[in-house]
């Protein structure tokens, strides 16, 4: 009979009528607490795929404020050369300082003196490396005095002077090589402290982006954009296949357009 009042109803325990609305109410509100969290959640992250990226536009080297101006970049050899090789380099690239020091001096010294190639440099400071943009300016400050490619090697053959977010003040060690090559050091660090070159480093970043160069170092050889590093032997190679193509054969040169050896580490 005890169990029947308590099936029923009628006279049934109230310790376990509490217990079990208890229970219902705890789930309840348990399942809402979840629901809260996974709106959230999905709102949240929503808005972070969509808004932009804070810390990206923060680091953003563009200056928008600047007027645009026409640079090409950096020419060195024969104008009258049957073929024009481009290198899109960035200054902290690890390949690109391994093609200024190991395949560069070869394709100087046997191609763009010989008149073979006129050979373009076009910085490309990719936005992944810290120092990178303080490095073009202080070569195109260099260029203002002539000095372009001797700063490009001394750049290089310094980078690990320089490079990397651990090097708080890289445009130092920039007016200390600029000293080094024989610059004008008021005029250069002048040059370097106002940014003054920043608007045509702007111009060729925007000349890579046209060609949608997405990787350094990139050469433009005959028809052929190649985004690799390349030993002489290979690099060679693509020029006397684009010589080929287009019918030009190597003639020999007709003045000296002997250009400055990369310094040394140190220099």
């Amino acid at each position: 009979m005890a169990n029947k009042r308590v099936e029923t109803g009628r006279g049934r325990k109230p310790g376990v009528v509490r217990a079990s609305k208890k229970s219902s109410t705890s789930n309840r509100a348990f399942y809402l607490l979840i629901g809260i969290i996974a709106v959230t959640g999905i709102g949240v992250l929503t808005y972070l795929s969509t808004r932009p990226n804070a810390a990206v536009a923060a680091a953003s080297p563009i200056d928008s404020t600047l007027p645009k101006i026409e640079s090409q970049g950096y020419v060195m050899g024969n104008a009258s050369a049957p073929l024009e090789v481009t290198e899109f380099g960035d200054f902290e690239c690890p390949q690109c300082g391994r093609f200024a020091s190991i395949t560069e001096p070869d394709v100087r010294s046997r191609l763009v003196n010989t008149g073979t190639i006129r050979f373009r440099f076009i910085d490309f400071p990719l936005q992944m490396h810290a120092n990178t943009w303080n490095a073009s300016r202080a070569a195109a400050c260099a260029d203002e005095q002539g000095k372009f490619w001797q700063m490009h090697d001394a750049i290089f053959a310094n980078q690990d002077r320089w490079n990397g977010e651990a090097t708080r003040n890289p445009d130092k060690i920039f007016k200390q090589l600029g000293a080094q090559i024989g610059l004008k050091t008021d005029q250069f660090d002048q040059c370097i402290d106002t940014k003054k070159t920043q608007a045509k480093v702007q111009a060729h970043w925007e000349i890579a982006n046209k060609r949608q160069v997405n990787a350094t170092p990139t050469f433009i050889i005959g028809d052929k954009q190649i985004a690799a590093y390349m030993p002489y032997d290979e690099f060679k190679s693509q020029v006397d296949a684009a010589l080929a193509k287009q019918g030009s054969p190597v003639q020999a040169p007709t003045t000296d357009t002997k250009q400055p050896a990369p310094l040394k580490k140190g220099q």
